[in-house]
């Protein structure tokens, strides 16, 4: 497995969860034509990243109101690629910059399974309306899972739900 993966002009940067509410799992799938990289993650950490992009996005929009998105100038595409990816990895940090009018994620991850010890740097540009479609798909997906209890916030299983706040 490489130390490093640098992807500029990504053409895949999507949020995927796989299986049923309640015993889903997730990743990102990140790539360009022909290499990708599957990305695994806790729903908690897809949440907080679609929470960060909102932030990032409206921090850079009141800092500099004139700056374009650019979303028609690298296509994207939503559906994963069939095959299997350059390297599974799973999250430890993620990071969100710009440069020059490009999104930038740097994301630092371990090998996925036996080689959970190898670190490994994955560096990407994307415009900045990828870095917003990547957020919108991350929220759709959060939301898609069970229902949360309104008083004590945790999920709601279709077989019920015991109330640890209510009781």
């Amino acid at each position: 497995m490489q130390d490093s993966y640098d992807l500029d002009e990504v053409r895949l940067l999507t949020p995927v969860a796989v299986g049923q509410p309640g015993k889903r799992t997730f990743f990102l799938a990140l790539g360009q034509t022909g290499r990708w990289l599957r990305v695994w993650l806790e729903k908690e950490e897809l949440q907080a990243l679609a929470m960060a992009v909102r932030q990032f996005l409206l921090a850079l929009h009141e800092k500099n109101p004139h700056l374009s998105e650019r979303a028609e100038s690298t296509p994207m595409s939503a559906d994963v690629p069939i095959g299997l990816p350059s390297a599974e990895l799973e999250l430890d940090e993620l990071t969100l910059g710009h440069d020059e009018g490009v999104a930038t994620l740097d994301v630092m991850a371990h090998g996925f399974g036996p080689r959970r010890a190898d670190k490994v740097a994955v560096h990407l540009r994307a415009t900045l309306g990828q870095l917003r479609q990547l957020g919108n798909q991350a929220d759709g997906i959060c939301a898609a899972g069970r229902p949360r209890c309104p008083v004590c916030g945790e999920p709601i299983d279709p077989t019920g739900h015991v109330c640890a706040a209510s009781n």
